[in-house]
């Protein structure tokens, strides 16, 4: 009993470190996600793990709980929110969610000055300056000294790339739905 339970808090320590990037990202509709649940019998450990998609609605629908508010929360929000509704209607006593939102349809938008201005699939770890990368670097009429990323309709941070490059610390770490603009 004692070694499944360290076992299980060590994989969720584990994944979680993992997916540190990915739980500031908001979830939104159409987003795909895997739920695995531990503490509880196996069976029903088994009913859980599977993939979700978020509806149009914003909502999700989970085994024994129903549909559930998912648009606009983070992966952890929603695993505690998950774990809540699982205590509060007494279906399980000590629950522990994990959530791992697949990044196949999650997107960076890149355009303006760059060879080939494109749609990138997100990852954790792209930065701004690997976005620019991964588009061919600048072109020949790029204005590299006010590189604006835009997050959520809103100028996040207007940046030179040079100095990105010289100081990887502050390269950062963009979110799906982020655009990236170079002026020319």
């Amino acid at each position: 009993m004692r070694t499944g339970i360290i076992s299980t808090i060590v994989f969720f320590v584990c994944i979680s470190a993992c997916l540190h990037a990915q739980v500031l990202a908001l979830l939104r509709p159409g987003d795909v996600f895997e739920l695995r649940i531990a503490g509880v019998p196996p069976e029903y450990a088994g009913d859980f793990a599977q993939l979700y998609t978020i509806d149009q609605d914003g909502t999700v629908n989970l085994p024994l709980i129903g549909g559930m508010e998912a648009v606009g929360l983070r992966p952890a929000q929603l695993e505690r929110a998950v774990q809540a509704r699982l205590v509060a209607r007494r279906i399980f006593v000590g629950p522990a969610v994990l959530i791992n939102v697949a990044s196949t349809n999650r997107h960076i938008f890149v355009s303006g000055g760059v060879r080939m201005p494109q749609r990138l699939q997100w990852n954790p770890d792209i930065t701004l300056s690997s976005a620019i990368g991964e588009c061919g670097e600048l072109n020949d009429f790029a204005n590299g000294n006010k590189v604006r990323l835009v997050r959520e309709g809103k100028i996040a941070g207007v940046y030179r790339l040079q100095e990105l490059r010289r100081d990887p610390a502050k390269d950062p770490k963009l979110l799906p739905g982020d655009k990236v603009v170079v002026p020319e």
